[in-house]
């Protein structure tokens, strides 16, 4: 088994607004920092009231992985990352395209990702859209490693591109257009963080090489 960093380029892009469709189909957010070692609002989709009004909230988290040195085909990729304080948001992991240096610009950074439609309702459901790297992570651990274990599309980018770009963002609302009417917040630790003892990594397994040994001895008939 072997193991790759997320590189110090990760973090988060967050938006506020008092209008969900506005929000979520922002192409830029309104803050944004890939020097945090941490946020408790690391993938977040939340609405809150009061008397300014309502005020609709939603971060994602994105990551970026060293992968050129993988040429061969990888059987099995695990994406991990520490938990930080909240963990009430469903998340899922897919595919993204931020830059090399993350941006407020790069909320919307995500390949396949479809604006304009969004109403709160579904109409904006970007589910089938999306290239999506892993299933629905329903349960999260605040105070040690989550396990995200990554599906086929992502073991064969690790071998075909030379960096894998991962967002995390919040499923059941963001994902699929689905305004919140709670709090739905997940915390993550970052590759900023001292030392390497809470940074997101990577856990894969090559593929078996296979090797044809078959002798074949010639017969005179």
């Amino acid at each position: 088994m072997a193991t790759i960093y997320s590189d110090t380029e990760d973090g988060y892009v967050s938006i506020s607004n008092s209008n969900w469709a506005t929000a979520r189909d922002a192409a830029t957010g309104s803050s944004y920092s890939s020097s945090s070692a941490g946020t408790i609002y690391a993938i977040r989709a939340d609405v809150a009231s009061g008397r300014g009004g309502t005020t609709y909230f939603l971060s994602r988290s994105f990551f970026e992985f060293d992968t050129s040195g993988i040429s061969s085909n990888v059987e099995s990729a695990t994406f991990k990352v520490r938990g930080y304080t909240n963990g009430t948001a469903d998340i899922v992991a897919v595919k993204s395209n931020q830059g090399s240096s993350l941006a407020a610009a790069d909320f919307d950074a995500i390949v396949g990702w479809s604006t304009g439609s969004a109403d709160g309702s579904g109409a904006g459901d970007n589910e089938g859209n999306v290239t999506k790297y892993s299933g629905e992570i329903a349960t999260w651990n605040t105070s040690a490693y989550n396990d995200i274990t990554l599906n086929s599309a992502a073991l064969a980018d690790m071998k075909n591109d030379d960096a894998v770009y991962i967002c995390l963002l919040q499923y059941d609302n963001d994902l699929k257009d689905i305004a919140p009417t709670g709090t739905n917040r997940t915390g993550a630790y970052y590759a900023n963080y001292t030392g390497t003892s809470r940074d997101p990594y990577i856990d894969y397994t090559l593929a078996p090489t296979v090797t044809d040994n078959s002798v074949f001895f010639g017969c005179n008939f």
